[in-house]
């Protein structure tokens, strides 16, 4: 046994627990195995260009005042407040649609959610809006939606802060209880007008924050990275260095 174990356990990397790529069907292509089906409407994938971003398909929702189209998980993703958790897809909301829509998931019973809605649509200039599981609301607003793909983040640290990334770009930072669930994706709230009207594409849900670097590799290249060769030799020298202290 070691005679002096090293109290600090090596950083954890962020794992993906869903991943949807939507390029054929809704099935999860994670460890998880947690596939989407059809709740309502008909949504489907459609490879149509310019409706995806990679991989050559996305999933395409219509909302109308009567119909909610939407897909259900298999089993429901539930994050405590306490727990770290990322969410990163991209949105492309459908020309013409109501300023209203853009659900993107969340959970159908208790309301919480993630929400990109337009100017007007309850966001101040639009932007996204997150929402937990009691009811408390976090805005990211001031971003006018051009109805072209955009990149969304949004990141609970585990301590009480949301924050959000728009195109690889930082967009803020808040305080806020991270509860949330989900059971849904393309309508998380009664309000049917509210779902989503567009087109979603390679959404991922992890079990950790992801950083910055991770962040832009899946904007540019949607890729989570592997950890870096660099940062793990030094984080090596570093636990080496420190036991060597520790025995003199």
């Amino acid at each position: 046994p070691d005679p002096d174990p090293d109290p600090d356990p090596d950083p954890m990397q962020a794992a993906v627990i869903a991943h949807y790529s939507f390029d054929a069907d809704f099935t999860d292509s994670s460890a998880s195995g947690n596939d989407l089906s059809i709740s309502a409407g008909s949504p489907n994938v459609t490879a149509t260009a310019g409706e995806w971003k990679f991989g050559g398909g996305a999933v395409d929702f219509t909302c109308t005042t009567g119909d909610a189209e939407h897909l259900a998980l298999d089993t429901a993703i539930d994050l405590a407040a306490g727990d770290a958790w990322s969410v990163s897809f991209w949105g492309r909301r459908r020309s013409g649609t109501e300023k209203t829509t853009g659900m993107v998931l969340g959970d159908l019973s208790k309301n919480d959610f993630i929400w990109i809605p337009d100017v007007g649509g309850a966001v101040s200039g639009g932007g996204l809006r997150f929402r937990n599981n009691t009811g408390a609301s976090s805005d990211f607003g001031g971003i006018d939606d051009d109805h072209e793909y955009h990149h969304w983040v949004v990141i609970a640290d585990g301590n009480g802060n949301i924050t959000v990334y728009r195109d690889d770009v930082f967009v803020g930072t808040k305080s806020a209880t991270t509860t949330f669930g989900v059971t849904n994706v393309g309508h998380a709230y009664s309000a049917t007008k509210q779902s989503y009207n567009g087109q979603i594409d390679e959404l991922y849900i992890f079990d950790g924050a992801i950083d910055a670097a991770t962040v832009h590799s899946l904007f540019t290249t949607n890729q989570v990275p592997e950890p870096s060769t660099l940062a793990l030799t030094a984080l090596g020298l570093l636990r080496l260095a420190t036991r060597r202290r520790r025995t003199r």
